[in-house]
């Protein structure tokens, strides 16, 4: 019974509602925010992901007081390697600074599931280590698995380190 529990409970962890497929090469981009949270307990990235002209766009805000990092996907690995990003192409990846490594979509999910809109991004508040939505104006705990006050959880994808590759995904 209580094995059960705990696979229902894991498999009800990540969100297969959004398609998620997203792929990052930390060896070509070590000085990269995104990349220095990997290994940064507490910190954050929201990343916002474009494509331009052929090619992946991110932009990586860090939960601190640093600037929006812009970083260009140039290889052909790189951008063959991210597919649908989430609700509307927004991620908060980060370290926890009690579970590892977290990932969860950039929208409310709150709001993405009493609307028929996929807009609604989540800022940073807190010192970086919670988001808020403002137009619901729920707060989600970024170190305690993503949960506002009433429960409601952020929408959280798999995370993993494959060699230099961070993985995203839903699959």
């Amino acid at each position: 019974m209580i094995a059960l529990l705990g696979c229902s409970s894991s498999e009800e962890r990540y969100s297969s509602h959004y398609v998620c497929t997203f792929s990052f090469n930390t060896a070509l981009h070590a000085t990269s925010a995104l990349t220095r949270t990997l290994t940064n307990p507490g910190m954050f990235v929201i990343v916002d992901v474009k494509r331009e002209k052929g090619i992946h766009l991110l932009s990586i805000r860090p939960n601190n007081t640093n600037p929006v990092e812009t970083t260009y996907l140039t290889t052909e690995e790189e951008n063959r390697a991210i597919g649908n990003v989430g609700a509307d192409g927004l991620l908060i990846i980060g370290c926890t600074t009690f579970n590892g490594l977290a990932a969860y979509d950039g929208q409310c999910p709150y709001c993405l599931a009493n609307s028929t809109s996929r807009q609604f991004p989540l800022s940073f508040e807190a010192h970086g280590q919670a988001v808020s939505c403002s137009t619901c104006h729920r707060r989600y705990e970024l170190n305690y698995s993503g949960t506002s006050s009433d429960g409601t959880r952020l929408i959280e994808y798999r995370v993993w380190i494959e060699g230099a590759f961070l993985r995203v995904t839903n699959g």
